[in-house]
């Protein structure tokens, strides 16, 4: 009698096991569900990834059309003030008392400082690609990442079958779900999408005074190649 009994209550306890375990077409049901909601996380992540992109091109090409704007303004201005005094030197060798070779020699002065000025515009471009082409990178290693957490949710679902025996436990294989979805969100939505949109934002706030650091820079090269003139038109009469 105390077998039977012992017997029958196992019974019982396993009835209620079974009954309390959630049916596979109710995991499947809550799996297609959870399936649906990782693939909407996925498309807001892969849509802001594609802005990302897009604003990141914009900026740096920008950057780029900025830097050559300036570039050309003080090759203008460089050429000027390089022409003006070549003239000024031709002028004074057509004087019937000008020491040619003196003047030759101012000739060679322009020349020199001519290639130190050119030579300083290079600089000042090669800082602004070093600076653009650092951000490019940067900004390529920040949406790669943001492209493998983007790809990992579309494919969480299917993961979460490889992990568990949804046949002994299913009332597991739903708690991770849950779970993991859970910190999917939390990290894409606080952590993720903020730090990302903090530098796109950065980098559109940054980039007026990148340009106008490069302008500075080719201004301070200008300035320096008018000096020299100045002497070299000093000369010109002791000539």
């Amino acid at each position: 009698m105390k077998t039977f009994a012992s017997f029958a209550l196992c019974v019982l306890f396993a009835a209620v096991s079974v009954t309390a375990q959630l049916s596979m077409r109710e995991l499947a049901e809550i799996t297609e569900d959870y399936r649906v909601r990782f693939d909407e996380l996925h498309e807001d992540k892969e849509d802001f990834i594609r802005l990302a992109r897009v604003l990141i091109r914009a900026e740096l090409k920008g950057l780029n059309e900025a830097t050559l704007v300036n570039l050309g303004n003080a090759r203008n201005d460089i050429d000027d003030i390089l022409a003006d005094t070549r003239e000024e030197i031709a002028n004074a060798i057509l004087e019937p008392n000008a020491n040619e070779q003196c003047l030759l020699g101012l000739v060679d002065r322009v020349i020199e400082e001519g290639r130190r000025a050119g030579e300083g515009m290079s600089s000042c471009a090669a800082d602004k690609i070093q600076i653009k082409e650092g951000l490019g990178d940067e900004f390529r290693a920040l949406t790669n990442t943001l492209q493998r957490i983007a790809t990992a949710a579309s494919e969480y679902t299917l993961y979460t079958f490889a992990i568990h025996n949804s046949f002994t436990d299913p009332e597991e294989h739903v708690e991770w779900l849950e779970e993991n979805f859970a910190n999917q969100v939390e990290f894409w939505d606080n952590v993720a999408r903020p730090e990302a949109q903090e530098d796109l934002d950065n980098l559109e706030i940054n980039r007026p005074a990148l340009v106008e650091e490069n302008r500075a820079c080719l201004s301070a090269i200008i300035a320096s190649l008018n000096t020299a003139m100045n002497t070299v038109r000093g000369q010109i009469n002791n000539c």
